[in-house]
């Protein structure tokens, strides 16, 4: 069962199946009905440490535009029809440098449950795609799909919307050690894994899974022959930070036939400046948060030199590794 503190269900999806299949999942202090969930995800200068320890669950309907261009601060693979949508906000795990801190001024978890208009929507986006565009939908955004897979099972539903849209690749991305028994192997449907070295995890990626086991449930999708992307992003800057991610590359190659990951995924940190500024506030003492980087067009990241001194470290790694250079993309 899940845990939460209270939880809010808007009054226009009280009656919806999946509202009561997940409620079945929850136990809780009380539940309370809601007109929209911005009446509390919505409010400002909340206390965001308070509620992601004491987390309660807000049910919604996602309403609006429900699949956006991808941001330029994201990798598109190659792919010039790169979208994003959301059926949840915030997540299970809580890392210091976390762009959702800067984005969101509550730790509430938000699900939406009406994940059938959101499938209309992208079926919508796709027949208005020309020619033979592969369009690329990232599903998780703005939170760790995979983690949460017990109560929504979304990652199950879009990878079945994968299988029947074959002109639509769907990358879920999670820094967690999911199974993936009964998954199919629709090459369409990407299991994308962010990787960090150990001490990053430690000190920075609080509750989420150890590197080992991260790097077993890569193996273990691979072995089912399901499509695998590892994301060494974002890199994060500590004075070890060679040692670590020349041992992190080293693990990799040690534990998974790279020859078998469909790509890699590279970049340091970068965040929007104003995203920044609310980071900061919610996490003053961390080290990964409060480091001086320099802004330039909107955006925050390490200096430039840092950046490409990580960056040509990480590749040069990679390709004494085995990864051919083609198979890299850098954001």
């Amino acid at each position: 069962m899940w845990q939460f503190n209270h939880i809010y269900i808007e009054k226009e999806i009280k009656d919806h199946p999946r509202t009561a299949e997940i409620l079945k999942k929850c136990r809780s202090n009380g539940i309370f009905y809601i007109d929209r969930y911005m009446e509390l995800f919505g409010r400002k200068k909340q206390d965001i440490h308070f509620q992601i320890e004491h987390r309660s669950l807000i049910l919604a309907k996602a309403s609006g535009e429900l699949i956006y261009r991808g941001s330029p601060m994201c990798q598109d693979y190659g792919r010039r029809e790169f979208y994003y949508t959301s059926l949840m906000k915030n997540c299970l795990y809580d890392c210091e440098y976390c762009f959702l801190k800067g984005m969101y001024d509550c730790g509430y978890l938000v699900i939406f449950v009406n994940i059938e208009d959101v499938f209309e929507a992208a079926e919508q986006k796709l027949a208005g795609i020309s020619g033979r565009q592969t369009m690329y939908l990232s599903v998780s955004f703005d939170t760790d799909l995979f983690s949460f897979e017990k109560l929504t099972g979304y990652c199950r539903l879009w990878e079945e919307f994968a299988s029947n849209h074959p002109e639509c690749e769907i990358e879920v991305r999670t820094k967690g050690a999911p199974a993936f028994e009964n998954f199919s192997t629709a090459s369409n449907f990407i299991m994308a894994f962010t990787l960090s070295p150990t001490e990053i995890i430690e000190k920075f990626e609080h509750h989420t899974a150890p590197l080992e086991m991260r790097v077993n449930a890569a193996n273990s999708a691979i072995e089912k022959n399901a499509t695998v992307r590892l994301c060494i992003d974002p890199m994060i800057y500590v004075k070890n930070w060679r040692k670590d991610y020349a041992e992190l590359v080293g693990q990799l190659a040690t534990c998974v036939d790279l020859s078998k990951v469909r790509d890699f995924g590279i970049g340091t940190f970068r965040i929007s400046k104003e995203y920044l500024k609310r980071l900061r506030e919610a996490e003053p003492d961390s080290e990964a948060a409060q480091f001086p980087f320099v802004t330039e067009g909107g955006y925050a990241g390490y200096p430039q030199a840092i950046k490409e001194e990580m960056i040509n470290f990480l590749m040069k790694e990679l390709k004494n590794a085995g990864v051919p250079e083609r198979k890299i993309f850098i954001s």
